[in-house]
């Protein structure tokens, strides 16, 4: 009998092939943003659980960051599997890991494990193709915060929506007594556009919120460049060609 070959087989296509988003890296001055991966699970749970918020109230729409580390996997986990699926033209959406560029990375050459996982930069779109419009929500570690690098992370995505995907506008929000969350609007030139009222994190009562709108032409640009690889492959896949 014919015995079975023992090379070991190489894929014709890269992960990164088959699944274009996790083929896009926006780098700028001290952070990489990409798409999160299985492999980077652990992290993003004890991330998730080190304190984020650091205000008397918690400002995000849902209180997944006040589980423990046990039970966060069981509602976080889904919901970035469940962003995988939204990969059309009109509806899209992209749970961006914040990492800390790996001591020793060349320049345009870090790999998935170059740096520490210290948040996430979402970016997403609905109804895409007639809006051109992207919202978005972002949180750090405790540990990393105060050091102006969820700025930095906004603004790389901006930077990579607006001059490298092809957005006009870019939306947010953020609780009227956010006044964290509102300067950092305010500093890359987002102004407020209205409020609503929305439930608080717990669902238990409302609560008014800052809605926040910035056309591309207003941003105001840091004063160092990104670098991008994987977005044509992305456009493609997305069906923005």
């Amino acid at each position: 009998m014919p015995q079975p070959s023992e090379r070991p087989v190489t894929p014709a296509l890269t992960l990164e092939e088959l699944w274009p988003p996790f083929g896009l890296r926006i780098e700028s001055a001290r952070i990489e943003l990409r798409v999160v991966r299985e492999t980077d699970f652990p992290a993003y749970v004890d991330a998730a659980t080190s304190g984020v918020t650091q205000t008397s109230r918690n400002p995000f729409r849902h209180a997944r960051n006040e589980q423990e580390a046990a039970e966060l996997p069981k509602s976080a986990l889904p919901r970035l599997w469940s962003t995988r699926s939204e990969i059309g033209p009109d509806q899209w959406s992209l749970m961006l890991g914040i990492f800390l560029k790996g001591a020793g990375s060349a320049e345009g050459c870090l790999t998935q494990e170059s740096g520490e996982l210290i948040g996430m930069q979402d970016c997403r779109a609905e109804d895409w193709s007639v809006l051109r419009t992207i919202g978005s929500g972002s949180w750090l570690r405790a540990d990393r915060q105060g050091q102006g690098l969820g700025t930095e992370a906004h603004a790389a995505m901006l930077l990579w929506a607006f001059d490298h995907f092809g957005a006009e506008y870019a939306e947010s929000g953020a609780s009227t007594w956010d006044e964290r969350s509102r300067r950092v609007a305010e500093t890359l030139g987002y102004f407020t556009a209205g409020t609503r009222r929305v439930p608080d994190a717990h669902g238990e009562k409302p609560e008014w919120e800052h809605m926040f709108r910035l056309p591309k032409n207003d941003l105001l640009r840091p004063p160092w460049q990104i670098q991008v690889t994987g977005n044509d492959r992305l456009r493609g896949f997305f069906g923005h060609d």
